[in-house]
């Protein structure tokens, strides 16, 4: 964390908090769901417990990009997003030709199934430089008006 500043250092800490909640949340409202009405929607428990917190990844890696908080002070943040992006296609493109050859993967029997894994992996890459390149457009915008 010595890279970070003050400022990075709060957001960071401040959306690790809200992430740690809403992670909770999600594994307690998995668990009920599953108590009460025998709802299971991945191929296993763990599958499902992957998934929540990959969904929970992808909230605070976007929270904190938003924020200018996700990179050190002075990374090259155009390079690293543009890195992802590639990183994030591949993979994103990897769980399409998955789908294509066997789709089990991906969904069994309406569960989703260990395949979904990639996709979030992907998914979470992708989202990060977007998230970068619109506030890097908003930010843009904010100066031109000003």
């Amino acid at each position: 964390m010595k890279k970070y500043d003050d400022y990075q250092k709060s957001i960071r800490y401040k959306y690790g908090y809200f992430s740690f909640l809403f992670l909770n949340s999600l594994l307690v409202l998995n668990y009920l769901l599953g108590l009460f009405f025998n709802l299971k929607w991945g191929a296993t428990k763990e599958l499902e417990t992957m998934i929540i917190l990959f969904v929970v990844g992808i909230f605070f890696a976007n929270a904190c990009v938003y924020q200018n908080a996700y990179f050190h002070k002075n990374d090259d943040k155009k390079s690293y997003s543009w890195l992802f992006l590639i990183i994030g296609g591949i993979g994103l493109y990897t769980t399409y030709q998955t789908y294509l050859i066997s789709p089990e993967e991906l969904i069994i029997n309406g569960e989703i199934g260990r395949g979904a894994i990639q996709l979030f992996s992907g998914l979470m890459f992708v989202s990060i430089p977007l998230t970068y390149f619109i506030r890097n457009r908003i930010d843009s915008k904010r100066n031109k008006d000003q």
